[in-house]
């Protein structure tokens, strides 16, 4: 029996146009229209998400990501879990939501959701 699916060779990655770490040092809390709930904490190169409510138990990961500012407030986030797992976040400050495009394991579903921030801690920083 042969198979009809499209699998694509390997490729290097291809990153492009600036980054930031304004991020580092933010706590973020927030429910997506789904149900499920977490905090995120940032550093300059990782991130801390924790589950704290939703349709698996809690828990906690941390990985390394990638943002870029859009506009002020406005931020694309992004990071692997592991190969073939994605997942990428536009955090808007400002507007106090969070929008996720993702595909996730066991059986990589895909969640594309709106979430409501509850909670915004960022460091004092006069420049900001």
């Amino acid at each position: 029996m042969t198979s009809n699916v499209f699998t694509p060779l390997p490729q290097d990655d291809k990153i492009g146009g600036p980054a930031t770490t304004e991020l580092a040092g933010t706590l973020i809390e927030y429910t997506y229209s789904t149900g499920n709930r977490y905090r995120m904490e940032f550093g300059p190169d990782t991130l801390t998400f924790h589950l704290l409510e939703g349709s698996a138990p809690p828990h906690t990961v941390t990985l390394p990501y990638r943002a870029r500012l859009v506009r002020p407030g406005l931020y694309l986030v992004t990071w692997t879990v592991k190969p073939g797992i994605h997942v990428t976040l536009l955090v808007d400050l400002t507007e106090r939501v969070v929008h996720v495009s993702a595909m996730m394991p066991p059986n990589q579903w895909e969640f594309f959701d709106i979430g409501h921030l509850t909670e915004v801690r960022q460091p004092e920083d006069p420049a900001r």
